[in-house]
């Protein structure tokens, strides 16, 4: 009897650790897995949560940070709120590469949340222009990307996601055909801008920036050097440029005595914002600012 009892009960034990060590593997590997309730997600910029809503539909409640043209992006500080947000969050998207340093450092501290770094999937290097969104395959590269993520969240949606995605992606048509058209009319134009926030878009185009030193020492917070202003001056006097872009979400004052010297001279000056307009989609947001480029090159 005593001899049947030593048998049985370590076969007990090792069959109950067996069982913990099973569970804690099937755990692990759907901790990630929403099931009935929606998946939390939490986008930095509002136009990459616009494309997440889009192809998340009613599987998701999405959060957008960063949702007003008078915030400069580079200077939001998140609140307490935002951070608990990001804490129960299931999926994340940042824009990386040192744009939203704030959205990346709280994606990397929810290890069970799901990430999509814009950087990362775009193959940005560090010191390129980090205003990824204005780069021409950027949508359709997220929104392929947000549709498998979530799909990993919810298998059983795969289709509608897959189906959601592909409904966002056409309805960006217009704006994809505007700039295949814009390829044209802006090959080898010249223009000066006040930061690198459009440069993604219009080099893609065929245009080319004569202000590169002006808008990178604006973009870190600098001032522009004394040979940045006086290039910014002669390239408007000699007629070299065809238009200005300006990001008026910046403060700097020598952005804006170069910009006002620029309408001084009847030079056509297009704002450019970090941000979508409140009340816009996208799609509209791009295609109203690259018409406006387009009329100030006719």
């Amino acid at each position: 009897m005593k001899k049947s009892i030593k048998f049985i009960l370590p076969l007990f034990i090792v069959l109950g650790l067996l069982a913990i060590i099973m569970y804690k593997g099937i755990s692990q590997n759907t901790s990630k897995v929403v099931t009935n309730n929606k998946i939390q997600l939490v986008s930095s910029l509002d136009f990459y949560g616009e494309m997440a809503k889009a192809v998340a539909g009613d599987q998701a409640e999405v959060h957008s940070i960063v949702k007003d043209t008078s915030v400069d992006p580079h200077d939001y500080e998140p609140t307490s709120d935002v951070a608990k947000l990001y804490s129960s969050a299931n999926l994340i998207v940042s824009n990386g590469g040192g744009y939203d340093t704030w959205s990346t450092k709280f994606a990397k501290q929810n290890t069970k949340a799901k990430s999509i770094n814009v950087a990362s999937l775009t193959n940005y290097k560090e010191g390129q222009n980090e205003h990824l969104w204005y780069k021409l395959e950027t949508p359709s590269k997220l929104v392929n990307e947000l549709s498998d993520e979530l799909t990993e969240l919810k298998p059983a949606k795969k289709e509608y996601f897959k189906k959601n995605a592909q409904n966002y992606l056409t309805s960006l048509k217009p704006l994809t055909d505007l700039q295949n058209e814009a390829k044209t009319a802006l090959k080898d134009k010249k223009y000066l801008a006040t930061e690198p926030v459009y440069d993604n878009t219009l080099q893609a185009l065929g245009a080319e920036s004569l202000s590169m030193s002006f808008e990178q020492a604006v973009d870190e917070g600098d001032d522009p050097t004394a040979k940045d202003i006086t290039d910014w001056h002669n390239d408007i006097d000699n007629g070299s440029v065809q238009f200005v872009i300006n990001n008026p979400q910046n403060t700097s004052t020598l952005a804006k005595q170069a910009v006002q010297y620029a309408k001084e001279h009847k030079v056509p000056v297009i704002n450019v914002t970090e941000t979508k307009p409140k009340g816009q989609n996208y799609k509209d947001w791009q295609i109203d600012q690259l018409k406006q480029v387009l009329k100030a090159v006719k």
